[in-house]
């Protein structure tokens, strides 16, 4: 009981630090209200396990109200945490999760409210000794329903890392998973929570590292890798490549019509289409404020044509449903080998796009 007391005060700490950090930059990546939402979360979580320890004592009648309700609100939360989180780490994917993904929170919170008097999750019988109930793996399989989706939306966005970060990135993400199966092991060891406390700060400090490498907004490789990139390979690589900028038409006038958060939507949606249709071909970026790139060492003409024929269609089916239409000029260059010749092929590739652009412009239909 005592290292279990110590595990969760270190974690309380942790979600405190963790919480003031975030706050610091919630207005420059709102991102960081879902983290601290789930931290905050997990923190009240964690304030009724340590609760939970001083109303336990066998035999005291006058704590049973206390440990009963305790344990209500500690399997009512379970979920939440990883509820919060899922928005965190899939925020690029899914802005809005559909409303039907709060239905088992909704029915968690009830089942667990029931327990109180069912013993369904749950129970504290009338010597104050607490027990599982027969039903105690619904909180458990809802929690880790909300938490198998965040693995699902971070698995799919490991491409964008490199090799180094996905591992590390995967060994935060076991650390709960090995905290439950303990738990589930040792029933008097509680290391579930703990473990997500942990794994919660190392999310936010990884993201914290990746925000010099990954554009905030869309979540694609940034301009600094963009150069990064290249280089290297400019450096290193004697493959072909090639080089494909786009850039969003209109994007002025969105922001003067719309506002800037429908701006910011319009540039979120490209950046979408654009990873999507250019998946397995090579790395998308954000270069500048309304441009993307992407470069491809895996160099096949026809697949670039064919990557940037399947955006064109995927473009004119999003826009059907609208209000704001997305348009993308864009340029493309080959270079039979990258040692020295790199740069010069982006230089190709943006100029091709801006001749593209004032195509564009010409054409009545494009407005």
């Amino acid at each position: 009981m005592q290292a279990t007391l110590e595990l969760d005060m270190l974690s309380v700490v942790m979600m405190f630090f963790a919480i003031a950090l975030a706050s610091r930059s919630v207005q420059t990546n709102p991102r960081n209200r879902w983290y601290i939402l789930s931290a905050f979360s997990l923190l009240v979580l964690l304030g009724t396990e340590l609760f939970a320890y001083q109303v336990d004592d066998v035999g005291v009648a006058g704590q049973i109200f206390f440990h009963r309700a305790t344990n209500v609100l500690g399997f009512s939360l379970s979920p939440v945490v990883c509820f919060f989180l899922l928005h965190f780490i899939g925020y690029y994917r899914v802005r809005k999760l559909s409303p039907v993904m709060v239905l088992p929170l909704i029915l968690n919170a009830m089942f667990s409210l029931a327990s109180y008097w069912t013993g369904w999750a749950f129970f504290v019988d009338e010597q104050n000794i607490y027990r599982r109930g027969p039903f105690f793996f619904v909180s458990t399989s809802i929690t880790l329903f909300y938490y198998g989706l965040s693995i699902l939306y971070l698995v799919k966005s490991l491409p964008r890392y490199n090799n180094s970060d996905r591992l590390l990135l995967i060994c935060i993400l076991t650390t709960p998973i090995l905290g439950f199966i303990v738990q589930m092991l040792y029933p008097w060891v509680l290391t579930l929570w703990p473990s997500v406390a942990l794994s919660l700060l190392l999310f936010y400090l990884f993201f914290l590292e990746q925000r010099y490498s990954i554009d905030t907004l869309t979540g694609l490789r940034n301009r600094t890798m963009f150069m990064h990139d290249i280089l290297d390979l400019q450096h290193g690589s004697r493959d072909a490549a090639a080089i494909v900028v786009l850039d969003v038409n209109y994007l002025k006038k969105a922001n003067d019509t719309y506002g800037h958060k429908a701006g910011d939507e319009l540039l979120v949606h490209a950046g979408s289409l654009i990873e999507r249709c250019f998946r397995g071909l090579g790395k998308v970026y954000r270069v500048g404020g309304d441009e993307f790139a992407v470069v491809s060492t895996k160099i096949d003409d026809k697949e670039i044509e064919r990557a940037l024929v399947l955006l064109d269609v995927q473009i004119q089916l999003s826009n059907t449903t609208r209000t704001i239409k997305l348009s993308l000029a864009s340029g493309t260059s080959w270079c039979e080998s990258c040692i020295g010749n790199l740069f010069n092929t982006y230089v190709a590739a943006d100029n091709a796009m801006y001749r593209n652009k004032e195509a564009m412009k010409r054409r009545p239909s494009d407005g």
